[in-house]
């Protein structure tokens, strides 16, 4: 197949109109769709974290990754949307004497567009929006200059890891990059680290560097993502106190585990109860400390976010909840953390996770900022024409339910990115995508799609002690969002008709009997 020879798949009568089927073609595992009478076969590995297509859903001609949610047209292979990276390997399909026939013709590559184009594109962040939106200007065709500047002294990374993989020891920091340096320097992509943008002029569409030197560009992508709260309260300068957001954080505390026995966290958000999943892999005894009742409740609701807590109890963390923190003890380090009801843990180390919020004090003097975020149209401009913003710090009008919105999640953010880019090439599209998360703890994935910040019921199919099921979250009987553990292929559907701007109802969605997938 790499000489691109045909090779026989599958006999043409087991391949059913809009039935995937997987094939195993020489080393390669291949989905074949019949499409309204024609036949398309692309890779089945999804470009993200190598998940099998085939578990996931196919409707009409885009299949969705079962894991993440990645979409991919089958006809080419071409990604839709993030989270996955390349497209799919794409091959040519042809039937002769009752047998498909399969021939390679992509690999999934970003080609270098050919031409010439003298406009400069500034990305300012390489997080997900940022690198999303650079990738995407590539495959669109974009054949001028892209500059891509971070802070950091790191280019793209999975930022989802830090908290999960890497903590725990699973991942290596090697796995972390996105992409390698030979990635940007094949697609002409400038990618400057240690750069910190200062000022923005919006009107000049130039921007200031830390160092004093300035740039300006024909467009302006502003995605810098967020910082991690901080936590004003006595002790919270001593040594041994960390804020897990980059991967220089992520190192700090890597470091510090070698010897840490004990670890208070404080906060029970989704950083959190990751960070505490990943050092219990560990064996380090981790107590949590939150204000609420019952974690994640405000997302979930009491069921799940009381599964979540039994769970981690049944994993050997220690819950103080109902509690806040007054401060830290310690010398020089941390060996106390001062509960408000005049309790003390003793701990090796403190994490502190207690949310995160819009890195935009570089754009103070911009007049783009309001409340805190960067509000942006439908097409993710902002109020300066030619300036676009995407992920944690943009507040995104219209959308499904009408209202803006700014959701801080990984996926999230790579669609506007891709979306974003797009539009600085004239796309006129509203951005219309339904968010997607998800959590890992002790090996497994909770995932919610959709944007419920109010609901009066939530739904189940399935009971939330199961290993799996599906829960709707519902307003004046509309379907918002939903969450599943284990039902991927419901959840994606749900995904689906919310983007379409459908819902399901309550009494549907608990009825084991009724197919949503059929809907």
């Amino acid at each position: 197949m790499e000489n691109n020879d045909w090779i026989r798949a599958l006999a043409e009568s087991d391949l059913k109109e809009g039935i995937p089927s997987l094939v195993e073609v020489e080393d390669k595992k291949v989905l074949l769709l019949r499409a309204k009478g024609r036949i398309y076969a692309c890779g089945n590995e999804c470009s993200h974290y190598h998940a099998p297509l085939s578990d996931g859903l196919v409707v009409g001609h885009i299949v969705t990754c079962p894991w993440h949610n990645a979409r991919f047209d089958i006809r080419d292979g071409r990604l839709q949307a993030s989270p996955g990276l390349n497209d799919l390997s794409a091959f040519e399909t042809k039937v002769e004497d009752g047998q498909i026939w399969l021939r390679q013709i992509g690999k999934g590559t970003i080609p270098m567009p050919e031409g010439e184009d003298d406009r400069t594109f500034l990305i300012v962040g390489a997080g997900a929006a940022g690198n999303a939106a650079a990738e995407t200007l590539r495959r669109e065709g974009f054949a001028g200059r892209i500059v891509m500047v971070t802070g950091e002294a790191y280019g793209p990374y999975d930022r989802t890891m830090l908290s999960k993989d890497l903590l725990s020891g699973e991942a290596p920091a090697k796995w972390l990059p996105l992409r390698g340096q030979k990635f940007y320097d094949r697609l002409n992509i400038e990618l400057l680290l240690e750069k910190p943008v200062t000022a923005v002029d919006p009107a000049d569409r130039s921007v200031t560097f830390a160092d004093g030197a300035s740039l300006k560009a024909d467009k302006i992508l502003l995605a810098t993502g967020g910082k991690p709260r901080s936590f004003p309260v006595p002790g919270a300068e001593l040594q041994g106190c960390y804020l897990l957001r980059s991967r220089h954080d992520a190192e700090a505390i890597l470091a510090e585990l070698e010897q840490a026995k004990t670890v208070v966290i404080v906060g029970a958000s989704f950083i959190g109860l990751e960070v505490a999943s990943s050092l219990r892999a560990r064996e380090i005894e981790v107590h949590v400390v939150a204000p609420e009742k019952t974690p994640l409740a405000a997302v979930f609701g009491d069921q799940i976010g009381g599964r979540i807590k039994k769970t981690h109890e049944e994993n050997g963390v220690d819950f103080h909840l109902g509690q806040t923190v007054k401060g830290f003890a310690g010398e020089e380090r941390v060996s106390e953390v001062l509960l408000a009801d005049g309790s003390r843990l003793k701990t090796d180390c403190v994490i502190i996770g207690v949310g995160i919020r819009p890195a935009v004090e570089f754009l103070e003097s911009s007049g783009l900022v309001k409340d805190g975020a960067v509000p942006v149209n439908e097409r993710l401009e902002t109020s300066a024409e030619g300036v676009f913003a995407a992920g944690d710090i943009a507040l995104v009008s219209g959308g499904r339910s009408g209202e803006p919105r700014r959701v801080e999640h990984w996926v999230e953010a790579g669609r506007q990115g891709m979306h974003a880019a797009r539009c600085m090439l004239g796309s006129k599209e509203s951005y219309r995508e339904v968010p997607f998360f998800w959590s890992k703890q002790y090996g497994s994935s909770l995932r919610y799609i959709g944007h419920a910040p109010k609901y009066d019921r939530v739904v189940f199919r399935g009971k939330v002690t199961d290993k799996s099921f599906l829960a709707g979250f519902y307003l004046d009987s509309t379907l918002k969002a939903a969450a599943t553990i284990g039902r991927n292929r419901e959840l994606i559907r749900l995904g689906q008709l919310l983007q379409a701007g459908k819902s399901v109802s309550p009494d549907q969605l608990q009825d084991p009997g009724f197919d949503l997938l059929a809907l």
